[in-house]
């Protein structure tokens, strides 16, 4: 098996052009949840399954689902996107896990029941053998199954099923909720205590209107950003781990748009990103993005950004 792969399922297929999965081979140690984020709750959970694979010989997976449950139950209530489905399985398998399986996440596959979950999915499919859960893991058709439920049918099946306890950081408990949340007030600073890391995405640079060329501050348009966390504005940012930058997320008011896109102005950078996948990481929050009166107005306050990244982050080497 590759190290990510979708599961093949009687209810959900595998989207076009990624690995697929029919089952697993080897014995397994898992752990199932969304690990949208992959913060540092998360990271105490994967090493513990890490290291019961170490102990017992047993290969270490994540199951994990795709696109996020709500986006298919309920739309409206649906949280914005911490990490798309590549960095997830980036930021799990830099743990040491062996390999991540997301399931297709669709209507059919939210009917199946919570005991047929188990059996057909965990045990059979994935060959579980030790079964690693947060405190309030909840599974199958309207949440009905339990950790009991779980550990029932381990006894029967012949698996375990170990709970963890939630992970606490300065008396919060570490959830993707919160940190959602500290993004969008812009306190990155906080978030990254949570997360453990400086918040980043990782995506693929697509054309843009050339607009940040006419400026005199050419931008690299990151793709599918319209669902992310951040709070609307100007960010310090640092491109591939070394090159600074001033990256606007928002709708450019000036120029009258509507989706939210992702916008870096990489600092003394010379050169085409266009279909490369580059790292942003989000180091400060500078200011509230706002309609200016003009694209020559527009410019002197971009400028005045790059001074102010130049000052806040001298050690951030350039090109």
């Amino acid at each position: 098996m590759e190290k990510v792969a979708f599961l093949k399922t009687s209810y959900s297929g595998c989207p076009k052009g990624l690995s697929c999965l029919e089952r697993e081979e080897s014995p397994t140690v898992i752990t199932v949840g969304n690990f949208d984020g992959v913060h540092l709750g998360h990271r105490h959970l994967l090493r513990k399954v890490k290291e019961i694979g170490e102990k017992r010989g047993l290969k270490s997976l994540v199951l994990s689902f795709y696109p996020h449950p709500l986006m298919v139950l309920s739309p409206a209530q649906s949280p914005c996107e911490l990490t798309s489905l590549q960095e997830r399985a980036t930021l799990i398998l830099e743990e040491g896990i062996q390999g991540v399986v997301f399931i297709k996440f669709g209507r059919r596959f939210a009917r199946m029941g919570a005991e047929e979950f188990i059996r057909e999915v965990l045990y059979e499919r994935l060959q579980c053998r030790h079964l690693v859960v947060g405190h309030d893991w909840r599974f199958g058709y309207r949440r009905e199954g339990e950790i009991e439920l779980a550990r029932e049918m381990g006894k029967e099946l012949d698996f375990e099923v170990e709970e963890t306890q939630p992970f606490r950081v300065g008396g919060h408990v570490v959830s993707s909720t919160f940190i959602r949340r500290l993004l969008h007030l812009g306190r990155l600073e906080e978030a990254a205590l949570y997360l453990g890391r400086n918040y980043w995405i990782e995506r693929r640079v697509v054309g843009g209107a050339r607009r940040g060329l006419s400026l005199g501050f050419p931008t690299a348009n990151l793709e599918n950003t319209e669902n992310l966390c951040l709070k609307e504005g100007v960010y310090a940012v640092r491109v591939e781990g070394k090159l600074p930058g001033v990256a606007n997320y928002g709708r450019r008011p000036t120029f009258g748009g509507r989706d939210k896109v992702l916008e870096v102005h990489i600092i003394d950078f010379k050169g085409d990103l266009r279909g490369e996948r580059i790292r942003v990481e989000f180091l400060k929050f500078m200011r509230e993005e706002r309609r200016f009166s003009s694209p020559e107005e527009l410019a002197r306050q971009i400028k005045e950004d790059v001074l102010a990244v130049r000052e806040l982050f001298p050690h951030v080497s350039s090109v």
